[in-house]
């Protein structure tokens, strides 16, 4: 009998504490009690990136036009509201002291698989965007032109892409 009482005190003693409650669920009645202030700073935010970290020549045969061994795909993204990507080649520098340098001039480009190279001795633009256009990847394929004073040996060098943005 003691045992139902006390049950019976405890529902009752809950119905009060569970009314207070439901009348707190009706936002309209809610005081404020303070305020947090919210800024969200958003970076500049620029990614290029290209599908292999080198490209190479196979020379095999008398002085002429030579493709790289594969294709470069080049994704770009940026929340700039105007951007470009340009290139420009190092000369090759042969391994060798015996042999001259191969100038930048000789290494060329074209974009998605068009026949229209165009020489990296000076800076070149690419591709271009704005920050309303998705990160979009599109294709580069490489020349070397080769000449009969090249001699023999492995030449190394650099196709430094620069991110220019206008804000």
């Amino acid at each position: 009998m003691k045992r139902k009482i006390f049950i019976s005190i405890l529902i009752i003693i809950g119905l009060f504490l569970l009314e207070p409650l439901a009348v707190a669920e009706d936002y309209s009645e809610w005081k404020e009690g303070a305020r947090l202030s919210v800024t969200a700073v958003v970076a500049p935010y620029t990614s290029v990136k290209l599908s292999v970290n080198e490209i190479t020549f196979d020379v095999k045969g008398e002085p002429g036009d030579y493709d790289a061994n594969q294709s470069v795909s080049i994704t770009v993204g940026s929340n700039q509201s105007k951007w470009s990507v340009h290139a420009k080649a190092n000369e090759l520098i042969p391994e060798s002291d015996k042999a001259s340098s191969l100038p930048s001039s000789r290494l060329a480009f074209s974009i998605n698989d068009e026949n229209d190279f165009k020489d990296l001795g000076q800076n070149r633009l690419l591709i271009e965007g704005d920050a309303a256009t998705p990160p979009t990847a599109f294709t580069l394929n490489f020349r070397l032109t080769t000449e009969w004073e090249d001699l023999p040996g492995t030449y190394r060098g650099d196709i430094i892409f620069s991110f220019l943005s206008s804000p």
